[in-house]
């Protein structure tokens, strides 16, 4: 929306309401490529004077195309129109970060907290223990940002002698699968995952900075060493008008007993305090 482009009119009195034709101005912008991804949409006021509307009618067209994941609006940066989706894959064991960087986008992290908490049966049946043994274990809870966006926010669990070494460790700009492999000199085997939509509540949306009640993709995991000893529960929200997840499905062929052994359509237990 350059200072050389047309300067938009809306109709009046003709019973449909404003804010929806601001919205189809500024797509249509978008779609001749007057507006291009990442570009930044001029300020609210600015909006006002160029449509002659009230903030309130801005307001509403911003936050429907917000949405709709047509702009993305970053606290105290701007509204910009939205690129393509970002893709985080199910099917490879490949930490956030380095998929991030075969995209071409840069990761870093704001440590929220990191506590020690108690075990509690139904966790200690997750990481493969006896549900009244006594065990602690290290919550780690990250907001993730892609080049500069808040993107996710993750929390992680670890038993507590791994927990406690990461915890030490500068984690800003670290992927843990990186730290727990080159780092502990532990090896990665296997993750399972779950996927599940969700809506932004007050602090999701203050965090990753969508309105509240905003779609969110909830991505719950375990993660397994070699010997299938699991080594981390996680929990982490995704903004939904930012990231695709893609899985790639095979037929199998084999025996139907093999294929329940690895566990396929098992649901992990909710554990309150993971996340």
């Amino acid at each position: 929306m350059s200072t050389g482009s047309p300067q938009p009119s809306l109709k009046r009195g003709i019973g449909r309401p404003l804010y929806e034709q601001i919205k189809q101005s500024i797509t249509g912008m978008i779609a001749t490529g007057l507006l291009r991804p990442g570009d930044r949409l001029p300020p609210t006021q600015d909006l006002c004077e160029r449509f002659g509307v009230s903030h309130i009618t801005v307001t509403k067209a911003l936050h429907d195309l917000a949405r709709d994941g047509i702009v993305t609006r970053m606290q105290g940066k701007g509204t910009f129109v939205t690129g393509p989706p970002i893709e985080r894959r199910l099917t490879n064991l490949v930490s956030f970060t380095r998929e991030m960087a075969r995209q071409g986008l840069v990761v870093r992290s704001r440590i929220l907290g990191i506590q020690e908490i108690a075990g509690t049966p139904t966790l200690n049946q997750r990481f493969g223990r006896a549900p009244d043994e006594p065990t602690r274990y290290v919550r780690i809870t990250r907001l993730r940002f892609v080049d500069g966006m808040p993107a996710c926010m993750a929390t992680s669990l670890f038993p507590e002698a791994v927990g406690r070494r990461l915890a030490q460790l500068p984690l800003e700009h670290a992927s843990f699968y990186d730290v727990l492999e080159n780092t502990l000199g532990l090896h990665l085997f296997r993750e399972e995952r779950w996927i599940s939509p969700i809506v932004a509540t007050s602090r999701l949306a203050r965090l990753l900075e969508v309105p509240r009640g905003a779609p969110l993709f909830r991505l719950e995991g375990m993660t397994f060493l070699e010997g299938d000893v699991p080594i981390e529960a996680t929990d982490a929200i995704f903004r939904g008008d930012r990231f695709r997840f893609v899985a790639n499905v095979f037929r199998f062929i084999g025996t139907r007993a093999s294929d329940d052994r690895r566990g396929g359509g098992l649901s992990p237990p909710v554990e309150e305090g993971v996340g």
